[in-house]
């Protein structure tokens, strides 16, 4: 039987929990971090990796909290990626591009639609001239404007790897069909796993598909609303190019968005999000492929996708309520409960504002950084590994 004391224990090793876990370990508080499955799994590695400044949403017509709350994240994110001298060290995390682009098709609301994006937003959108537009996009018949958007697309599994790697002997699995959460008059006070204990003064759930679950478990969801967007995502290889755009279409949702990435043997692949995507995860996978053809057909009509290979990845966003169905919230929920918070980053983008939100929560109380404290491990528990990339371990079919 062991005991083990710590100031802060987070729970749920994705994207939120990660960087909040680096940015406390690295300003020198006692904490660790514990995942169900493995290292950036889940919504983590099912992202396409955009870091979006809002410009998406300023098209679709959405110039509101969110298009301004999301337009400061990239410059968040390019700090952390350009040295080590900040509050999260992302300078050994790989950028996939540095921009992306919009497609907008000819006729289809352009001069309105370019308008308003720069009036919202004020910079980082610009139309390329046709003269400039990459040889790629001319070959593949596309006929619109071209807009160039400064949003940063990443390597998630390098920025995974970033922000664990310098921690990792502090991130443990953890089973939670033998745990035991004991709870305590101002929320919980350990966790019991077989005959070992963690005990903590501040847990924070960072676990998006099960976070309100446990909050219901232990009656600490009062006031608190969740939702679940479904997507079933689409990914085809070889990529005929490099490429990273939102084809815009004519609701709040491109009708696609294209990020390019590569499989472990170095075979380009393009994951495909937006409205193609936008169907319960137990549908058809074929009519994912059939609505990408068919707006490939439409917007890059040159392209041959006759011999190339499909698969899909099935995947739930969860998040905190918001006030139009279907839509995403203006910003991260935190929902708290005594010594105990239970967090949804809304979007990748959010996760340096829901860190910041989270540690100044800290830092207010009475928990202190403690170097000589925070070095201790946890030997009872096993370290975790790493979660592979989908288009890794995806089974792959040539559309009949």
């Amino acid at each position: 039987m062991a005991e083990y004391n710590t100031d802060i224990v987070i729970i749920g090793a994705g994207i939120a929990g990660l960087w909040l876990f680096h940015r406390l370990k690295k300003a020198g508080y006692n904490t660790i971090l514990l995942e169900k499955n493995a290292i950036g799994s889940g919504q983590t590695i099912a992202s396409q990796g955009i870091i979006h400044s809002g410009m998406k949403y300023a098209f679709a017509g959405k110039i509101n909290k969110l298009a301004e709350e999301i337009s400061a994240m990239p410059d968040l994110w390019r700090a952390a990626m350009a040295s080590g001298d900040g509050n999260v060290d992302l300078s050994a995390a790989r950028t996939n591009a540095d921009s992306q682009y919009m497609l907008i098709p000819s006729g289809f609301m352009g001069g309105l639609v370019k308008l308003v994006a720069k009036n919202a937003l004020g910079t980082g959108v610009r139309e390329i001239p046709k003269e400039d537009w990459p040889d790629d996009i001319k070959q593949s018949g596309f006929k619109g404007s071209v807009i160039f958007m400064n949003e940063p697309v990443l390597d998630i599994p390098s920025v995974i790897r970033a922000l664990a790697e310098p921690f990792k002997d502090y991130i443990y699995q953890i089973d939670w069909d033998t745990c035991e959460i004991i709870e305590g008059e101002n929320g919980i006070s350990a966790l019991k796993i077989g005959d070992d204990t963690i005990k903590a003064q501040k847990f924070i759930f960072t676990s998006a598909a099960s976070n309100h679950l446990i909050a219901k478990q232990l009656g600490h969801n009062h006031g608190l609303q969740t939702q679940v967007r479904p997507l079933l995502m689409g990914l085809l290889k070889p990529a005929p190019f490099e490429f990273y755009a939102h084809l815009v279409g004519s609701s709040d949702k491109p009708v696609a968005t294209i990020t390019t990435h590569k499989t472990h043997d170095n075979e380009m692949v393009w994951y495909l999000g937006g409205g193609v995507a936008e169907r319960a995860k137990e549908s058809d996978p074929n009519a994912v492929i059939e609505a990408t053809i068919k707006g490939f057909k439409k917007y890059l009509p040159n392209i041959d996708l006759s011999d190339v290979e499909w698969t899909t990845l099935p995947i739930d966003r969860i998040e905190g309520k918001s006030d139009i169905d279907g839509w995403m919230p203006d910003t991260p929920t935190i929902h708290e409960y005594g010594n105990v918070f239970y967090c949804w980053p809304t979007k990748l983008t959010f996760s340096p504002l829901l860190t910041d939100r989270l540690y100044d929560s800290v830092a207010k109380t009475e928990i202190l950084p403690n170097t000589s404290k925070q070095n201790e491990t946890c030997n009872f528990l096993p370290l975790c590994g790493y979660t592979a990339a989908p288009w890794d371990t995806k089974d792959w079919k040539k559309q009949n």
